[in-house]
This record gives structure tokens, C-alpha cells and sequence, in this order.
């Protein structure tokens, strides 16, 4: 999706921002179960292949690029004390970005990853930042790219 719009589906709407792309998926759905979302948020291009934690993503970053991904979880996550957090993350601190938080770890990378959740639904939020040493300029892009985000 092109930057300066909204992206709405599955009750989660997502602002856009100038520069940033966005796409929506739903994940693999079991029979007589609701849909659950995955959406992606990235200031550079998104490749067209890529997994859903950002695989194929995350290896054309770069020291500038910011990855953002909104995972939902089932019905049965929403009671975890795992995703006890309310309301969508936006004061992530740079202190909260580790290379450890990396699924796979790329030298000079950073990412964070908290679990909420909101109007009784379960969130995993996944960031990647392509330079660790960027994080004090690209923190802050991250909060406001999540301040324009919200479930219901």
C-alpha cells in the first residue's frame, strides 16, 4: 500500500505515514475460527516474498530502515499473562532494542518484540531496526509509525 493513506481491514486501522508502505494478511485460518491479522510497516520497499515475521525483509534493509509487524494471536493467547500489556505499544525507549531480540541476528541490527493486547484480542509486536547505532533517530520513527495505529 502506498504511504500518506490509512489501511483498514479486520477491525485494525493503520495510518499510513510519508515514505512507509504497508500490507495486511491473514494468517492461516482454521475452519469456524475468527481471521488473525498480520500487518507490515516498513520505510523502504517491501519485498513482494517475505515471511510473516519479516524474513525476506529484514535482509534488504538497510543502517536506515525500520520494520514493523503486528502479529494477532488466537482466542486462547488472549488470557496469557504474556499479553497482560494494554493498548498498542508507542514509548518505545532505545534501551528497549537488543540484537538478542533478532530472530535471525544481521551485524548492526536491532529489534525489540512486546506482547499485548486490546479489545479483547492478542498482539505480538515485532520491530526491526536496520543499524543499532541509528536507534536514537529511528526509535522515535518507530513510536510515531505505532501512534498511528488502532484496534478495535
Amino acid at each position: 500500500m502506498r504511504s500518506g493513506t490509512t489501511l483498514a481491514a479486520n477491525g485494525i486501522r493503520v495510518a499510513v505515514r510519508r515514505g512507509w508502505e504497508a500490507e495486511f494478511r491473514v494468517l492461516d485460518r482454521r475452519p469456524g475460527q475468527p481471521e488473525l491479522s498480520v500487518v507490515h510497516l516498513a520505510n523502504f520497499g517491501l519485498p513482494p516474498e517475505r515471511g510473516d515475521y519479516g524474513s525476506g525483509a529484514v535482509e534488504t534493509m538497510d543502517s536506515g530502515g525500520i520494520l514493523v509487524i503486528l502479529t494477532e494471536f488466537g482466542a486462547g493467547s488472549r488470557d496469557a499473562a504474556l499479553f497482560s500489556g494494554g493498548g498498542v505499544p508507542t514509548g518505545l525507549d532505545v534501551g528497549d532494542f537488543s540484537p538478542d531480540s533478532l530472530q535471525h541476528r544481521f551485524p548492526g541490527r536491532a529489534g525489540v518484540q512486546q506482547f499485548f493486547r486490546v479489545a479483547e484480542r492478542a498482539f505480538g509486536l515485532h520491530v526491526v531496526l536496520g543499524s543499532a547505532r541509528a536507534a536514537p533517530l529511528l526509535v522515535p520513527e518507530v513510536n510515531r509509525t505505532l501512534a498511528g495505529v488502532s484496534i478495535r
